[in-house]
């Protein structure tokens, strides 16, 4: 069976920067984020010696999320000139190694990697997506992993569908409900106000489903069904927000 790997370049290239000290070279051109991504990339390449890997960056332009919501990603602050400057070079040595990399306006790297691993998968490969972003977890099924870095730039943990359960307790397709109860304040999804982590849990793990949480609405009691009623859009909003798309034309 065929190993592909897909990278998320933009989360990986974030990673390196900020975990390793400024490294620049003599004519002042910053290193650091490209030395840790290349560093991630070859410990990778020697862990899972993968038949096809590519490399899936965002695009500079708003994405068609930020069309639903204005607010989408409005609360991050700017990446540092010393970041921006590396995010062209990283592309460049990627093309120099022959190294695919794919970025397509209106889709962030999220979805570009939940399209290729969808198609991959379709075609009997095992696909390893490699991130520091735990939105990927909804892709996860028997032939997708997700390849999450911990601490630093070389350690990683390996998700699948029992890790999934054992940590969450739900599946991979839950795990976007969870977000749209609980929001992500990474991206600026606001979820429903007053509900976090542990509460969302709690609904998923006894409704499984953020339909099934508003076709029982009238079972939850006190100020958490006010807060679910006053914030139904809302939710559901936010879970359009959080999902990946799998099917990019």
């Amino acid at each position: 069976m065929k190993k592909i790997m897909i990278l998320d370049g933009n989360s990986l290239l974030f990673r390196a920067f900020y975990a390793l000290p400024p490294l620049k070279t003599k004519k002042g051109q910053f290193t650091n984020a490209v030395y840790g991504f290349l560093s991630m990339l070859y410990k990778i390449m020697d862990t899972y010696s993968p038949e096809y890997l590519c490399v899936a960056f965002d695009p500079e332009k708003p994405t068609f999320r930020h069309e639903k919501y204005k607010d989408y990603k409005a609360n991050r602050q700017k990446a540092p000139n010393e970041l921006v400057q590396q995010f062209q070079l990283i592309r460049d040595v990627l093309d120099v190694h022959n190294i695919k990399r794919v970025e397509i306006e209106g889709f962030e790297a999220d979805d570009v990697s939940g399209t290729f691993a969808c198609a991959a998968k379709e075609q009997g490969a095992d696909v390893y997506l490699v991130t520091s972003d735990k939105d990927y977890l909804q892709l996860i099924d028997e032939n997708v992993k997700v390849v999450l870095t911990k601490k630093g730039i070389t350690n990683t943990e390996e998700m699948n569908l029992n890790s999934m359960e054992e940590e969450y307790g739900l599946t991979p397709e839950q795990f976007v409900d969870l977000k749209a109860l609980m929001g992500d304040s990474s991206d600026n999804i606001p979820g429903v106000s007053g509900v976090g982590e542990k509460t969302a849990l709690k609904l998923m793990q006894e409704y499984k489903s953020l339909d099934n949480i508003y076709d029982n609405i009238d079972s939850i009691k006190g100020k958490l069904k006010e807060k679910l009623e006053t914030d139904k859009m809302q939710a559901y909003m936010s879970q359009t927000l959080a999902r990946i798309i799998t099917d990019i034309p």
